[in-house]
């Protein structure tokens, strides 16, 4: 039984314990040498700062709570201004002056319309050596086309400055972790020619950070870097591939070869890697002996194409938690309507996720969240896709299946060791 009649329809949203992951905050400390200003009323920034304050990133970020007197008023703007004169005051005495300086609003400001990019003018007029952006914190812009996630990332690449000559590097964009060292995305690129694979999270300094202006090519693997994307060809003349996350084996082949166009080489020998990712899919399928898997969208950004790869390899899939279908997965999606139309889609975050029933069989679901809503025995410790890519991400998520199905999870531990944000 799906959560509501078309699947995916529109409704007020339920965050679970276990939703969340890469908050907007935390993604913006990416930015080397950043210092950033969350202002809000203080329940809004309660999650981001403790979350911040457990995984030791909260040396680079300082809250203004804003009160009743001074939102009604509007004498906040004036706040934020005189906070961000103090703050940089004392990060240049420390000796920590700050290359970039954000102001992060949270969803109030949607309503109360302060022009940020005004205020950040003023400021950039009075510390021309920094970099001033806004940022948002808005969950009510979740079903707009410029939702958080998508919002936080084109932010990030914002701040890189157009390069006049490009060298023979190529970014990943679309993931907050860099790409796992034991994928073979590293080995096969230096084969077509690359020199360099870059990830906003190699770099410690802010000019260091630069040298991503110079690649000649951005490889987006997931969704939510698109937008960013798109305005690094516009801003910094630098052409990108769509070549998201893939775990069917032939998809994963066709993904290289588009790589390999998008650079003007010729694609590696891929026939050895895609047996071996085939193999594990199959060897997993017969090991675990019937138990069924359950897919979560919040760990896989396919998951239907994950989906169809685990049937096809002989898998049996229990349901799938996906709260939106995303266009490259709809081939996908259609695929499983008409081959397995008794597969249950569940929008994780309906309301009706509060009062539905868990499951009593054996399954391992592959993500905090469909563990934590299914109540599943077995979860997979996945949140988001933990760097996983092509072929050798296949084989390293099979290992993590098998691995989940031999022990019974404790969601609590994993909860809190992930320190999820809602």
């Amino acid at each position: 039984m799906n959560c509501c009649d078309n699947i995916f329809c529109n409704s007020l949203h339920y965050a679970s314990p276990a939703h969340g992951g890469w908050g907007v905050l935390k993604a913006g400390q990416l930015i080397p040498e950043s210092y950033h200003l969350f202002i809000s009323p203080a329940a809004c920034g309660r999650h981001g700062s403790l979350a911040a304050q457990m995984e030791g990133r909260r040396g680079s970020v300082s809250y203004l709570h804003l009160k009743e007197e001074a939102i009604v008023s509007g004498d906040y703007e004036q706040e934020v201004l005189d906070a961000s004169d103090l703050l940089i005051e004392m990060r240049t005495k420390r000796g920590l002056r700050p290359k970039v300086f954000s102001l992060f609003v949270s969803c109030i400001d949607d309503l109360l319309g302060t022009d940020l990019d005004a205020i950040c003018d003023e400021l950039g007029g009075k510390y021309p050596d920094i970099q001033f952006i806004s940022c948002h914190m808005n969950p009510t812009t979740t079903d707009t086309g410029l939702p958080p996630p998508v919002n936080i990332q084109n932010k990030l690449y914002s701040v890189l400055k157009k390069a006049p000559e490009k060298d023979a590097g190529v970014n990943i964009i679309g993931v907050l972790e860099r790409l796992h060292p034991d994928m073979e995305i590293y080995n096969l690129l230096r084969e077509m020619g690359v020199q360099e694979l870059r990830h906003i999270s190699d770099y410690k300094s802010y000019d260091a950070y630069q040298s991503m202006a110079k690649s000649r090519l951005n490889i987006v693997v997931a969704p939510p870097g698109k937008y960013a994307a798109q305005n690094m060809q516009k801003n910094l003349n630098i052409p990108f591939i769509m070549a998201l996350t893939a775990f069917r084996p032939e998809n994963i082949s066709k993904t290289y070869k588009q790589i390999a166009e998008a650079l003007g080489a010729q694609c590696p020998e891929l026939a050895p890697y895609e047996n071996a990712a085939a193999s594990a899919l199959r060897e997993t399928a017969a090991e675990l002996r019937g138990i069924k898997i359950i897919v979560d969208g919040e760990a896989i950004n396919r998951p239907f194409e994950f989906a169809r790869a685990l049937i096809e390899a002989g898998f049996t899939v229990h349901s799938i938690y996906e709260q939106k279908l995303i266009p490259a997965d709809k081939e996908d999606f259609n695929w499983l309507r008409e081959n397995r139309p008794e597969i249950p889609i569940y929008q994780p975050q309906h309301p009706k996720m509060t009062t539905a029933e868990k499951t009593n069989e054996e399954c391992v679901a592959v993500g905090y969240s469909a563990g934590y809503l299914s109540g599943a025995r077995h979860v997979v410790d996945l949140g988001g896709q933990n760097g996983l890519f092509g072929y050798r991400g296949v084989i390293k998520l099979m290992e993590m299946i098998k691995k989940a199905a031999s022990e019974e999870a404790d969601m609590k531990k994993m909860l809190q060791d992930t320190v999820l944000v809602i």
